[in-house]
């Protein structure tokens, strides 16, 4: 396995790059260069990083920097510069070809990027940088999310590929996913498909409820932490745009339409609403003089903002109840047999994630357990594969794939009758994912 003993961070003061390096520094036990753009914010990293991981044990390790003064010294002695600045090619670009400049041979390299192109950032490197140069999407907060989604280049090399895994898994407690270098990956393309179609759809049942009710219908009994339009007003909405626009403009596959961007969703943009982060975007929350919270979804049709409303549907009742006696093929049972609109769109979107899950096997990634180990470990979703068991086995879900009109995957087709088609239950026991 590598051996890693001196790491340097670029954007040390980020809550990505602080808190990496607190994982870095707490499993790894290395000594961390913490670079930004000057001291003080560096020391503000540091302080990050040990609140992070809730100890003060890595304080000693962490040695504050700044990228004038301190990057080509700290680069020239580190085992791995791991690269967190700003997700644009403006400003990775430069920093690594001063990388490139004061690396030493054998150093590996690696940029936290949620889909620009690896094989153009590893361009500022020599041959053998660029066989040491990956991506480490790391999720947010580390500590807490464990997914890592390994990303390669064609300019690397197999054995040192396997090694950098290896230490990923094995000493900083990654879940690793290895994925091509494809727009936004395996993780995000996968999730922001499924949120960005339930945006869509919220706008087409805009006088049924919206926003609140697209919601509803995706809610944790279909196994997720977070229903999928609050996890774009959780992400924000302009990293939701930035996200989507680069698949829609990057991809062209058979959901590259659910892609587009909802002309709501670009003018709550326009207007500063971008979600939590800013006080409000497709909820909000607000106080009243007695200190009581009130929740507010956007209205799409009038631009205003309502009462966030409760829905009474019997179907998703009944699947929560099943779920709440640990009954999850039961409650798949409900879902499958219900009448109504809303359970037709249930149907759809369950059928529509695990269609498109297995789709980017062979594109994406080489098995299906790397897309169902990016959804499960970075997503908290319940992963595809899982879902197909909970459904009654491939045959069964082919049947709702194709009652959706949606494309059904190879892989499901070739599949063999009466065995299980989730095979990642040793590392994540997907019950525990479902809400109930």
């Amino acid at each position: 396995m590598r051996e890693i003993k001196t790491v340097t961070i670029l954007g040390a003061n980020g809550a990505m790059g602080a808190g990496s390096a607190g994982v870095i520094a707490a499993f790894g036990s290395a000594k961390v260069h913490m670079l930004a753009r000057d001291v003080e914010k560096a020391k503000q990293g540091i302080e990050a990083a040990v609140g992070s991981v809730k100890t003060d044990t890595i304080r000693s390790r962490m040695i504050p920097g700044s990228y004038d003064a301190d990057l080509e010294k700290a680069v020239s002695e580190s085992d791995w510069v791991f690269e967190l600045v700003a997700e644009s090619y403006e400003v990775k670009e430069p920093i690594n070809a001063r990388i490139a400049k004061a690396r030493r041979p054998g150093t590996i390299v690696s940029t936290v990027s949620s889909g620009l192109s690896i094989a153009r950032l590893a361009k500022a490197f020599d041959e053998d940088g660029q066989k040491y140069y990956y991506g480490t999407h790391f999720f947010n907060p580390p500590y807490k999310m464990i997914l890592c989604e390994l990303v390669t280049h064609a300019g690397n090399d197999k054995k040192i590929t396997k090694e950098l895994g290896e230490y990923l898994d094995k000493v900083l407690g990654r879940a690793v996913v290895y994925t091509n270098d494809t727009p936004a990956f395996a993780g995000n393309r996968i999730g922001f498909q499924l949120m960005n179609e339930c945006a869509q759809f919220a706008e087409t049942y805009s006088d049924k409820g919206g926003i609140a009710l697209l919601d509803e219908i995706m809610s944790g009994y279909t196994g997720r932490a977070m229903a999928p339009l609050a996890t774009a007003d959780f992400v924000g909405l302009d990293v939701h745009k930035a996200i989507v626009d680069n698949i829609y403009d990057n991809t062209k596959d058979a959901a590259h339409s659910t892609f587009k961007l909802p002309s709501y969703m670009q003018k709550l943009i326009d207007e500063g609403k971008l979600g939590m982060k800013s006080g409000g975007g497709l909820t909000k929350v607000t106080k009243t003089a007695d200190g009581k919270k009130e929740k507010f979804v956007y209205n799409i049709k009038t631009g205003s903002y309502d009462p966030y409303p409760k829905f009474d549907i019997a179907f998703i009742k009944q699947a929560r109840a099943m779920i709440k006696e640990s009954n999850y093929k039961g409650a798949m049972e409900v879902v499958k047999t219900a009448t109504g609109f809303e359970a037709d769109l249930a149907r759809y979107f369950i059928s529509r994630y695990i269609s498109y899950s297995l789709s980017l096997v062979g594109e994406v990634v080489e098995t299906k357990e790397n897309t169902d180990g990016a959804m499960g470990f970075g997503f908290n979703w319940v992963p595809a594969s899982a879902f197909v068991d909970f459904l009654g086995g491939p045959k069964d879900t082919i049947k709702l794939i194709e009652a959706a009109k949606l494309p059904v995957p190879k892989l499901l087709s070739d599949a063999k009758p009466n065995k299980r088609f989730y095979e990642l239950g040793d590392k994540l026991d997907a019950r525990s994912l479902f809400k109930g």
